[in-house]
């Protein structure tokens, strides 16, 4: 017989779980997409806010906005299309100005602008600006670059220096165009006494490029026709990137930065989940390990006045609002009631001086009422679910077959009847993990904690992009994850259940 090897296949739930990790991949980009449309599409410009949140006194009024509001959006990258804006934040490509220098990015600040002449026609002009040196250049090209330029706005150097320096800023291309237009720029705003330094500088530029001055044009005019012509036809308008930071973006595990407060986001998500994991893991733990229980109590006396009685009680919790009961403790147990718990933040304002004992049990006290105010709610929901699963498995034959076997209602609930009936409770799990990441806007609202609900509350409300994006993509990756987990823990629930 001829030996043929074996074939080797990977355990079901082991390819199971690989296909879904994988599968995560373009679900979260998907997930990225769904937000920075939504963002865009959304009514109101993030540049105005943003403005309106840091700037002194009042926007409107504000005699530049205009260019504030430009500055910001140039900033951020706001002002590329929203194409180029969505795959620089995916990466891992930096597609900004200081990205990959693969790549160029618009200079939307080099506006242009049609006049109307008195004789009739019309004119195009340019703002002047400061035209930085190209990127790439060496500091000894730029050195030679800054001595030619100078050259040609010394009056004394005499014909044969200037006209080797514009020899020299013709034969350098386009890293020779911002040396011209800096000198352009600082005679912008001269008297007409300047008139030799300026035409052998446009002497120079018509040299260097496809550029014809109107005779007889004000200083001012002359200026801004060229700096049109650069912006227009002079490949002004688009730049190479730099190249200072190629790499960036979501694939680059880079979340960029706050528009407002310029703090890196990674940092910042950690310091955030550092607060609210910790107070959602409690707030879990503890509604369920008192919901299970209270399921099955309910179940062992369905009909009875304790399942009724238990009935209404966690329908009144479950009925009652999550910012309502967080105001009520704090009524009750703060300054303003028994004053027997601390009601605002994680720490007393004297606790950097307290021992390690004295800090954690400080911590604990201030824990106490957002842990209550997180778990009642979900107490009742999981307990109702609890209790639903429960009924209906004690239904199934194979529990009236127990029973008349003579088991013990003991053996029967918690050896035949619990496994199966746990099911609808795991189907929950689903939720945890994004609670424990997002936290809870509310609580953490009304007992003033620094968490990560409260981080993306802050960011809707200044309409931080960065922030947003940041905040949902990681809810997004745990509530895939939450999902693969009841998957899994199905399968070790209920052997029948196969992910094949």
């Amino acid at each position: 017989m001829l030996g043929i090897a074996p074939r080797v296949l990977a355990p079901p739930l082991l390819a199971f779980i690989l296909r879904r990790l994988l599968l995560m991949i373009p679900t979260t980009f998907g997930v990225a997409l769904v937000i920075f449309t939504i963002f865009h599409a959304a009514p109101g410009d993030p540049a105005t806010v943003m403005m309106g949140a840091g700037g002194a006194g009042d926007l409107s009024s504000a005699s530049d906005v205009e260019a504030r509001v430009s500055r910001f959006r140039r900033k951020h990258g706001l002002d590329r299309s929203l194409v180029v804006q969505f795959l620089d934040y995916i990466g891992p490509v930096n597609l900004g100005r200081d990205g990959s220098s693969w790549f160029s990015s618009p200079y939307t600040e080099r506006t242009t602008e049609e006049v109307d002449l008195a004789g009739g026609g019309t004119l195009l002009l340019g703002e002047a600006l400061l035209i930085e040196n190209l990127p790439g250049m060496s500091t000894s090209e730029i050195d030679h670059a800054e001595e030619w330029r100078q050259a040609l706005l010394d009056d004394e150097a005499g014909q044969a220096q200037w006209d080797e320096a514009g020899e020299k800023l013709v034969g350098l291309g386009a890293e020779g165009l911002p040396p011209i237009f800096q000198n352009l720029f600082g005679l912008r705003n001269k008297s007409e006494q300047v008139n030799g330094a300026l035409d052998r500088t446009l002497s120079v530029l018509a040299r260097a490029g496809d550029f014809e001055v109107r005779e007889g044009s004000p200083l001012s005019t002359r200026v801004g026709q060229a700096f049109a012509w650069y912006y227009t036809d002079g490949g002004g308008y688009r730049v190479q990137n730099t190249g200072e930071s190629p790499w960036g973006g979501l694939m680059a595990f880079d979340l960029g930065k706050e528009m407002q407060g310029e703090r890196p986001i990674g940092p910042e998500l950690l310091k955030r989940m550092a607060v609210s994991v910790p107070i959602s893991l409690v707030s879990i733990i503890l509604a369920y390990i008192l919901a299970i229980p209270l399921g099955i109590f309910s179940v062992r006396n369905h009909g009875t006045k304790r399942d009724g009685m238990i009935t209404l009680v966690l329908f009144i919790l479950f009925a009652i609002p999550t910012f309502w009961a967080g105001l009520m403790l704090l009524q009750a147990f703060g300054k303003t009631g028994f004053d027997w718990l601390p009601v605002l933040g994680l720490h007393d304002k004297d606790a950097d001086l307290m021992g390690s004992w004295a800090y954690a049990w400080d911590t604990i006290l201030h824990c106490i009422l957002p842990v209550v105010t997180l778990t009642y709610g979900s107490l009742a929901y999981l307990s109702r679910q609890m209790r639903a699963g429960m009924m209906d498995v004690i239904s199934q034959d194979y529990i009236r077959t127990a029973r008349a076997k003579g088991l013990s209602e003991n053996v029967v609930i918690y050896k035949h009847a619990l496994r199966n009936s746990m099911i609808p409770v795991i189907t929950l799990l689903a939720s945890i993990l994004p609670v424990l990441i997002g936290g809870s806007i509310i609580v953490e609202s009304v007992f003033d904690i620094p968490g990560m609900g409260r981080y993306a509350f802050e960011g809707l409300t200044k309409r931080d992009f960065n922030i947003l994006m940041a905040t949902t993509i990681l809810v997004g990756i745990m509530t895939q994850i939450g999902i693969l987990l009841s998957d899994i823990t199905y399968s070790l629930v209920d052997p029948r259940i196969r992910n094949e």
